[in-house]
């Protein structure tokens, strides 16, 4: 097994825990206000490693770029919306449908930048996931 596999594999449940634990913890706490404490959470972290490591040049790099204030607001809304919803339908439903629709669009937006060419696999995997989803949220 590849480490690419190994760490993958890890951060799927890293991220099925978190889904969880937020979702649990928004019964008492909105989970906007959760997020917010994971980011500045994950804020101090990274501080931490940027200090120790002396990669202030790089984070310099992405602080002069526009894009990372849009994307740090879609991570932000991305850890409230996934505790959100695995409060109400639960997590394995809330990461089989969130991880369905990032499989598709990964494989739309690798079509449309021509970095990828879509084929019979591709597409049967992509429908493959959309059953398995159905069938993973169904109530």
């Amino acid at each position: 097994m590849s480490v690419g596999i190994l760490v993958a594999l890890v951060t799927g449940v890293a991220i099925a825990s978190q889904v969880a634990i937020v979702g649990r913890t928004s019964a008492r706490v909105h989970p906007l206000a959760i997020s917010f404490a994971l980011q500045a959470s994950g804020l101090l972290v990274g501080f931490g490693w940027v200090f120790w490591s002396r990669s202030w040049p790089s984070v310099g790099e992405v602080l002069r770029a526009w894009w990372w204030i849009p994307l740090g607001v879609v991570g932000w809304v991305v850890v409230a919306a996934l505790g959100f919803s695995s409060a109400r339908v639960g997590t394995g439903a809330t990461l089989a449908l969130a991880i369905t629709a990032q499989v598709i669009t990964g494989l739309t937006l690798d079509r449309l930048s021509g970095s990828f060419e879509l084929g019979l696999p591709q597409i049967a995997g992509a429908l493959l996931l959309v059953a398995g989803a159905v069938l993973v949220a169904w109530r």
